[in-house]
C-alpha cells in the first residue's frame, strides 16, 4: 500500500499523515505566486520582488485566520527564496520587465530594489503565470 511502511514481523504501520506530492504553488488557488504576482501589477502598476512578496504574505495571513475559524487549515504559502525563484521566471518568460526605478533596500548588504512592471505578454499570458517552469520547458509535463 502506498501509504504504509514493512515493519518488522510482516505488520503494517501507516504513516501519518499521508504525504503528499503536489506542492501549494500548483494548486487551484489564486494565491499561487505567478497569479497573486499578476494580479499585484495589475492593480499596483509596477513592485519589486520583496513588496510582492510582503502583499503575498499578508494576504495569506489575513486568509488563513478565516480559514482557522471556520476549521479549514491554513495554506502554507512559499519562503521568500521560493519566490525570487518564480521571480527569475516571470524575468525569463519576458513577463515583466525592468522600470528604471531602485530604492535602497532595507539591509546595507542586500542589492537595491528593483522594480518591474507588467509586458504586454505578461497582461496576456495565463500558462507562464500559473506554471512558469513548465511553461518555458513543456517537456517537464
Amino acid at each position: 500500500m502506498e501509504n504504509e511502511t514493512a515493519q518488522p514481523g510482516g505488520r503494517r504501520q501507516h504513516r501519518d499523515p499521508p504525504q503528499q506530492a503536489v506542492g501549494w504553488g500548483r494548486g487551484a488557488s489564486e494565491y499561487r505566486p505567478g497569479v497573486f504576482s499578476k494580479q499585484y501589477f495589475e492593480k499596483h502598476e509596477e513592485g519589486c520582488c520583496a513588496d510582492v512578496f510582503s502583499a503575498l504574505k499578508e494576504d495569506l495571513q489575513r486568509i488563513n485566520e478565516e480559514r482557522v475559524q471556520i476549521g479549514d487549515r491554513p495554506i502554507r504559502g512559499c519562503t521568500y527564496n521560493s519566490f525570487a525563484k518564480y521571480w527569475h521566471w516571470f524575468k525569463l518568460l519576458q513577463l515583466i520587465e525592468p522600470v528604471g526605478r531602485r530604492e535602497e533596500s532595507l539591509y546595507e548588504f542586500l542589492a537595491d530594489k528593483q522594480f518591474y512592471r507588467l509586458t504586454d505578454k505578461g497582461r496576456t499570458e495565463t500558462r507562464g503565470w500559473e506554471d512558469p517552469v513548465r511553461k518555458r520547458h513543456p517537456e517537464f509535463g
